[in-house]
Formats: C-alpha cells, sequence, structure tokens
C-alpha cells in the first residue's frame, strides 16, 4: 500500500491510495467501504476518507445505496452502455489520430506491443492490463482533440476498473487483443483513416463480448456457489 505524504493534500493522497485498493481489488465489486475503518486503516480523519469517497462517487467507482457506499459492481447493462460509449470514441480516435498522430507516439505505441507479447509470454496479466490501458490513453492523445480527450477521460477509471475485474480472469483472451493493437498501430502508421477505425471497430466489439462473457461466467459461478 502506498504511504501518506506530508506534502500532499491528504484527501487527495487517500483518494488516490484507495482508488488503486478498488482497481488492484483489494476492495472487491459489491463492497461495502466504511468511512472509520478506511481511515484507522489509513491512519487520517473520517474528514479526510469522507472528502476521498466523494471523489471516488464522482468517478462512479463508489456508489450511494441507502445512505451506504459500496464499490462499483458492473452489470451486463453498464458493461454495454461503456463498451457502446467506447466504441464511439475510439473509433473517432483512430480516426483523427491516423492524421495527427506523431513519429514519437507511434514508436511508443510500437513499444508497448512488443512489451505485450513479452508479457503474453511469461503470462503477466497486471503488465498487460497496464499496456492495454497505455495503448488506447496515446491513440486518446494522438486524436489532438480536446473534447474527445475530456470524454475520453470521463469513463477511463470504469473502463480501467471493468479490464481490472475482468481480464484477470481471461488471460487467453490478450493474445487476440494484442494481435488487435498490432493491427490499430499498422493502420496508423499507415496513416490510413479507414484501416485503422475499422480495426479499433473490431477490436472494442471483441473486448464488449469478452467481458459480457466473462461477467456471464462469473455469475454462473455464484450461483453455483449458492446451491
Amino acid at each position: 500500500m502506498n504511504e501518506i505524504k506530508k506534502n500532499e493534500p491528504l484527501h487527495s493522497q487517500v483518494y488516490s491510495i484507495v482508488k488503486s485498493m478498488i482497481m488492484e481489488g483489494e476492495f472487491h465489486p459489491g463492497e461495502r467501504l466504511i468511512e472509520t475503518k478506511v481511515a484507522e486503516k489509513l491512519k487520517v480523519s473520517r474528514g479526510t476518507v469522507r472528502e476521498a469517497f466523494r471523489m471516488l462517487t464522482k468517478d462512479d467507482l463508489l456508489v450511494q445505496i441507502d445512505g451506504n457506499l459500496f464499490v462499483y459492481n458492473p452489470g451486463a447493462q453498464d458493461i454495454l452502455d461503456i463498451y457502446e460509449c467506447r466504441k464511439s470514441l475510439e473509433s473517432l480516435a483512430a480516426t483523427l489520430a491516423a492524421n495527427n498522430i506523431t513519429e514519437e507516439q507511434l514508436n511508443q505505441l510500437n513499444l508497448i506491443i512488443e512489451n505485450s507479447k513479452e508479457a503474453l509470454k511469461t503470462g503477466n496479466t497486471k503488465e498487460l492490463i497496464y499496456y492495454n490501458q497505455q495503448f488506447h490513453d496515446i491513440i486518446s492523445l494522438a486524436s489532438q482533440n480536446k473534447q474527445l480527450i475530456q470524454l475520453f477521460e470521463v469513463i477511463n477509471a470504469k473502463t480501467l476498473y471493468i479490464r481490472n475485474c475482468i481480464l484477470k480472469d481471461r488471460p487467453e483472451s490478450f493474445e487476440d487483443l494484442v494481435n488487435d493493437h498490432e493491427q490499430i498501430y499498422l493502420g496508423l502508421k499507415d496513416r490510413d483513416p479507414e484501416k485503422a477505425t475499422k480495426k479499433m471497430c473490431i477490436h472494442i466489439q471483441r473486448s464488449s463480448e469478452i467481458a459480457s462473457a466473462s461477467l456471464h461466467s462469473q455469475a454462473g459461478k455464484s450461483e453455483a456457489s449458492l446451491n
């Protein structure tokens, strides 16, 4: 766990720490978070935790139900909604990036793909999720469209959270996703908006199907454990 530093606002530090704990699965989907317990764990005041929780609620990583706060637990409709938004935003990002991406950004994408292939060999799921996020972030920035980048950031936390919750349970899916990234990269390298956009659409659709299949699988396991 990260330690509290004296030279940064406490609530911002607590926000980052709790967010990392949620993203890394230390707090589980649907788990109730209690101010006093988190304050005791991090050795800070309840007011500091309350402000951090407010920020996490704004990110939709915490959800308030009947006065209690729970870790976001995505359902089938949530995943469908998010991936529909991603398909529109990231397809547009790919279209614009094909014309605006810099050589430095292309080199970064190529390095991410190479690093992803190495992570595939060792089965390092955590690194694969990290490189996946980096790949999409760079394309968003390469669009050079400020409004698109801002919209992308709105769903970024949820998207990463879904990746962390779902992709870690489906390591076999990463090879297809990395292959998709390579095809998107080639479209961008060729400065071919049509190709980059088409490959991005295929990629997001594949990601959506993987997420949905994993959610159904998890639901089936939960039902079996109750019987």
